[in-house]
């Protein structure tokens, strides 16, 4: 890619916010690329495995009790904990306070090993955590929105088969590459494949926007307030995830707070309602929105503690 490449990398985390906004200033496109998310999401996620050397998935793997206690925390303790610092200082009928759970509850979101690559974060670690977290959802997400006397429409089977989609597709593509290629080669296109990243990350989200430009429009100050709420949701996770997880190795640290943050929530979406749909659903839109703004904000930070602990 050349000096393109090379500016697509340095400023990547900005032009994937970029990309968000385009969606919500274009509606008619974010909606007209909808029925392409899924190959862009094999494409992101296909780049970001050519991006991880196996034996890094071999150490995750050999010594899975890392995996396994962040899979637990997002899973099960992280809903929990904000429900309990919430229920407090919300009604119990507050829309926030169910979004702010059924965030916390949503997997992992699956592309979390390509923002790894732009943060510092261990992808590996964070595709062994997504893969199984996005398999529990058919069952755990309806339960969770069950409790907060939410409906979720969950279709389990057409969860599965586009999981299956999902990771056999974007597995079978990297494993193809490497086949056609060789790994040498693939580590030498290393930068070539970053910037691939940026492209279809930025791609991605503007499909990921279909619906919120409307109802951005029509409720503009509320939708910047659920925004706020959205954004420090996100922010707070992190803090207490990387907390929780610190002395585990800096890049283990920093993908157990990427991932406490950083949920599935077009999924989430996806079983209760459009963004128009009420406040929840606008909450939900405005968490998904995060997911493309909160890299830019949080790599100094990440950058800076991976400086410090070298």
């Amino acid at each position: 890619m050349g000096a393109a490449g090379g500016l697509i990398r340095r400023h990547g985390l900005p032009l994937i916010a970029v990309g968000a906004f385009i969606g919500i200033a274009l509606p008619g496109l974010a909606s007209a690329m909808r029925p392409w998310l899924v190959l862009l999401s094999i494409g992101t996620m296909m780049v970001a495995l050519l991006r991880i050397e196996p034996a890094d998935f071999g150490a995750v793997l050999r010594r899975p009790l890392l995996a396994i206690l962040i899979l637990a925390w997002v899973t099960l303790v992280v809903p929990l904990m904000v429900w309990l610092a919430l229920r407090p200082v919300l009604p119990a009928e507050s829309p926030f306070l169910a979004a702010a759970v059924l965030i916390a509850g949503t997997p992992s979101v699956m592309s979390a090993s390509a923002f790894a690559i732009l943060l510092g974060a261990d992808g590996a670690l964070l595709t062994v955590v997504g893969i199984p977290s996005n398999a529990l959802a058919p069952a755990w997400l309806p339960m969770v929105a069950s409790l907060m006397g939410v409906g979720a429409q969950v279709d389990p089977l057409a969860m599965a088969q586009r999981l299956a989609v999902l990771v056999g597709g974007s597995f079978a593509g990297a494993l193809l590459a490497v086949r056609v290629c060789g790994r040498p080669a693939i580590r030498r296109a290393g930068p070539a494949l970053d910037s691939w990243v940026v492209l279809l990350i930025t791609l991605s989200a503007i499909p990921c926007m279909d619906g919120v430009g409307p109802a951005l429009m029509a409720r503009p100050a509320t939708f910047a307030g659920m925004l706020a709420f959205a954004l420090g949701l996100n922010m707070v996770l992190q803090v207490i995830g990387y907390l929780v997880f610190q002395r585990a190795p800096v890049a283990a640290a920093l993908s157990a707070a990427l991932v406490t943050g950083s949920r599935n929530n077009v999924l989430l979406l996806a079983a209760i309602g459009a963004p128009g749909d009420g406040d929840l659903s606008l909450i939900i839109s405005a968490a998904q929105l995060t997911l493309f703004i909160m890299p830019s904000l949080v790599a100094p930070t990440y950058r800076a503690i991976a400086r410090r602990r070298g």
